[in-house]
């Protein structure tokens, strides 16, 4: 998805030009579509004298600005996570549901110790199989 700067309309998917305005993104393009920088007068692979008009360029103080738009949008979003993660997580049940599952986990690997070394390499090879099985 681009964004034009000339017209300001969003061009979906990967397009070589503007669908409202027709200018190119960021590069001067030949008819052949063939890139070229900005600043070229000729196609640099084909010669020709036809390049597109690109868009206006966007000033690094909007980059910067929408960089540390999303720089802070993305901390303000971590921070609300994890705030909330901590809340959820300082509840009784929270607690009694992670102690149940440690001990289950406990009790699932003394149970796998325990088992005899020919059952377990079943086991492994049954489930290497159903690994081999569902990525084909």
């Amino acid at each position: 998805m681009n964004y034009c700067y000339n017209c300001g309309h969003i061009t979906p998917g990967e397009p070589a030009f503007c669908n409202h305005c027709g200018r190119s993104y960021d590069v001067k393009l030949c008819p052949r579509l063939h890139p070229n920088p900005r600043s070229a007068d000729v196609c640099s692979k084909c010669g020709s004298r036809e390049l597109s008009t690109p868009q206006p360029k966007v000033p690094a103080m909007w980059k910067l600005l929408a960089i540390l738009v999303r720089l802070g949008l993305g901390l303000l979003l971590l921070y609300l996570t994890l705030s909330s993660l901590i809340a959820i997580a300082k509840t009784t049940q929270f607690q009694q549901a992670i102690v149940c599952i440690g001990l289950l986990l406990v009790g699932l690997w003394l149970v796998w110790s325990k088992l005899p070394d020919w059952l377990q390499d079943i086991i492994r090879s049954g489930v290497k199989r159903k690994r081999r099985n569902d990525d084909d």
